[in-house]
């Protein structure tokens, strides 16, 4: 994927309802949430499947998507804005929550596989592609006693409060950079910071 490719669509994966608020799996939402605040954003709903915003400055417009439908659905509405915009898969880039990951932690990749999570699966499969980048952010370790599909599902304690003010703080740092100088950049200075 050339460096050239600037990044049009930046995805949330989460699940919908207040049932799932401030649950692990939905960290996706959380962090898309706090780089929309950042920029005074407002989400508005899209095609019954989506929360959608839009941000541009110096005319190069970039939209922020959150999927309303369960995870395991994310891709239909990933599909259906992609083609409406014209959007190639390497134009997108997605956060998503990761239970091997510590809590506070992140690995950033350009492409590759699901890694069994519902939601990415279902974007590789609507997209027939998994050649665009993500931020992998940490909500492990899964405890020993209970299923990761719980797991996912539980809500965050307290005591996890400063490690999530960190991610989001981190994402936002990182979106700012991608929007000035793109992605390899971004990549670049982050790698050094950390």
């Amino acid at each position: 994927m050339s460096g050239q490719i600037r990044i049009k669509l930046f995805i949330g994966l989460g699940n919908p309802g207040q049932k799932y608020e401030n649950t692990r799996h939905n960290l996706g939402f959380i962090v898309l949430d706090e780089i929309a605040a950042s920029k005074h954003l407002n989400f508005k709903m899209w095609n019954d499947t989506a929360d959608v915003s839009f941000y541009g400055e110096s005319g190069f417009r970039v939209w922020f998507l959150k999927p309303v439908v369960f995870m395991n659905l994310s891709g239909v509405a990933v599909s259906s804005f992609t083609k409406y915009y014209k959007i190639k898969p390497e134009e997108i880039f997605v956060f998503y929550d990761d239970f091997l990951i510590p809590l506070g932690g992140y690995r950033i990749r350009v492409s590759g596989s699901s890694g069994g999570h519902n939601g990415m699966s279902s974007i590789i499969e609507s997209l027939h592609s998994d050649d665009f980048p993500r931020m992998k952010l940490g909500i492990g370790p899964l405890p020993k006693f209970i299923s990761a599909a719980d797991f996912v599902l539980s809500k965050f304690a307290r005591e996890d409060r400063d490690r999530i003010s960190l991610i989001k703080k981190t994402a936002v740092n990182f979106f700012d950079e991608m929007y000035m100088s793109g992605l390899d950049k971004a990549v670049s200075k982050l790698a050094n910071i950390k």
